[in-house]
């Protein structure tokens, strides 16, 4: 009997396992089929087509096209597009260590590094890269001349500046260095209790920089801590546990992911005591450009109630891709998984791949709850617990910013002052702002192409009707007025843009950040939120919901 109860039980396993095989026998048989379909129609192109093609070019544009059917997030990356992944994952690149900025054609430098080449050589902020070994920036793209800049350490690259304030090109023959990345821009105490962390990047160096950074204000006796995430568009997802290690108590979990193979279906936990003790309180900073490793962070510190979420909704990135090399110069990244924060949420924004291409869909919920019961939404984002509308530039501000007046006046500018303290003192910044753009194209203010389009059409038909001549000329002093008192109102704003752009250059980003902070709006909320314990503890009962 015993017997055949095994042979009865190995028939079952067997039938039960006979299907599976003949489907997946019969799934792989379709996956030949189709390659044998793209090698013949890529050997018919190269053999009859009617110009030779360039077998590398033309394979990479039918790679792209394969890709582009996708998820945005798979693509195929020949030797430069890898430098984002490079720098992410080894948090270092060859370079002369310059932050390269790119408005209206011109390529310039936002701010040398600290122990750079360029630093050591005598490079500013503010100057205009017009060469790369003596090749025109202008004749290639910013992307192209950024990556000549780049480049294996010990070797020569030679800068071709222009600076205002000096007649002269300059020269700077560089050798490259090792440039290490930098993830947190910015650190520091924004009250005796408030301390906050600028985070831009989440990559190989960013547990070890949030660390120190965390340990410094708590040092400093605070008892809350910002972290903004505002414009990070994420990176490594082990960063991101290894920050919320920092943050959640230990044995919590932070982070699913769910894929295909078994290796993608995981589960992380917090591994250790967190560094930031329980009782200070934690608000975390988001907007729309919060993506991926920024959104597994807030999420996880949303769903376990741990903090306090601030800012507009996040951009909407839930898949996880694997970077698969190829050879010495190509690789390809592929999404192999989606993330779940711990209530169970998808934070992906939906319709992310034409479902025709899938087999089997998998369909999320859209309701959830925290730990404590609040109700959150996987609506494609993490939605804060307290929105803050983003404050829009005004209507000239606006054209200025756009047309490179403001950073463009700054460069011209700089030579003039020893420190951002003396342009700030300086009365006459606006009056000399004022002359400054009367020799620059005008601004175009909202509809004054359509009249200056109405008024070419009235030429044509009847270019002798005084009364419409008038009318017109009415309605362009009507606009030339309008921009004088467009800029009496936004003066405010105006000041407020040049010394953005001044801080820039003479402090760095440190500096621009530290000058931004200072009328932000999202940063006095959250510093509101903290000071008042009874604000705090309200948005995290359970009565709150988190809605679009």
């Amino acid at each position: 009997m015993k017997k055949i109860t095994k042979i009865l039980i190995l028939i079952i396993v067997v039938i039960g396992i006979f299907p599976l095989a003949i489907s997946q026998s019969s799934f792989y048989r379709k996956i030949a089929k189709s390659q044998r379909l793209i090698n013949q129609v890529y050997n018919q192109i190269f053999s009859t087509y009617l110009h030779e093609l360039d077998p590398e070019a033309f394979t990479k544009a039918s790679i792209n096209a394969i890709t582009q059917n996708l998820d945005p997030y798979t693509t195929f990356m020949v030797e430069d597009e890898q430098h984002s992944i490079n720098i992410l994952t080894k948090g270092e690149y060859g370079g002369v260590g310059i932050q390269l900025g790119y408005r209206n054609n011109i390529m310039s430098i936002v701010a040398p590094m600290d122990g750079g080449p360029a630093k050591e050589a005598g490079m500013m902020s503010g100057d205009i890269i017009l060469k790369v070994d003596d090749e025109d920036v202008k004749k290639i793209s910013f992307n192209e001349a950024a990556a000549k800049i780049r480049g294996k350490k010990g070797t020569k690259v030679k800068l071709t500046v222009k600076r205002y304030g000096d007649d002269d090109i300059i020269d700077f023959n560089l050798i490259r260095s090792k440039i290490s990345v930098k993830d947190v821009t910015y650190s520091g105490l924004l009250s005796d209790e408030i301390g906050y962390i600028r985070l831009n990047r989440f990559s190989r160096n960013t547990a070890n920089e949030v660390s120190g950074a965390i340990a410094q204000i708590l040092n400093n006796d605070a008892n809350s801590i910002i972290i903004d995430l505002r414009d990070n568009p994420g990176g490594l997802m082990d960063a991101a546990i290894s920050i919320l290690d920092m943050l959640i108590e230990k044995d919590k979990p932070l982070v699913s992911t769910k894929g295909r193979a078994k290796n993608s279906n995981r589960t992380f936990y917090s591994r250790q005591n967190p560094l930031v003790p329980i009782d200070k309180k934690i608000a975390i900073l988001i907007n729309q450009g919060s993506a991926s490793a920024s959104e597994i962070v807030a999420g996880a510190v949303q769903d376990l109630d741990r903090g306090i979420i601030i800012g507009q909704k996040s951009y909407g990135k839930g898949l996880v891709q694997s970077a698969f090399q190829l050879d010495d110069k190509r690789a390809i990244k592929i999404t192999t998984a989606r993330y779940y924060v711990p209530s169970g949420r998808f934070i992906q924004k939906r319709d992310y791949i034409d479902e025709k291409l899938i087999i089997n869909e998998t369909k999320e919920d859209s309701v959830f709850k925290t730990i404590s019961g609040r109700i959150v939404l996987g609506n494609g984002g993490i939605t804060p617990d307290s929105l803050v509308q983003p404050e829009l530039m005004k209507i000239l501000s606006s054209q200025y910013w756009r047309n490179g007046y403001f950073y463009a006046f700054a460069q011209q500018n700089k030579y003039k002052y020893t420190s951002f303290g003396e342009v700030e003192k300086d009365d006459q910044l606006l009056f000399d702002f004022k002359n400054f753009i009367k020799d620059k194209d005008p601004v175009t203010l909202p509809g004054k192409k359509d009249l200056d389009s109405f008024a070419l059409k009235i030429e044509k038909i009847d270019s002798t009707n005084s009364l419409v001549k008038s009318a017109i000329k009415s309605l362009n002093e009507f606009y030339f007025n309008k921009e004088t008192t467009l800029r009496l109102e936004e003066s405010d704003d105006i000041l407020q843009m040049l010394h953005l752009e001044f801080s820039g250059l003479f402090d760095g980003p440190v500096g621009r950040l530290k000058q931004a902070l200072k009328d932000d709006r999202t940063i006095q909320l959250a510093v509101e939120m903290l000071t008042d314990d009874t604000i705090y503890n309200d948005t995290l009962k359970p009565s709150k919901l988190a809605k679009n």
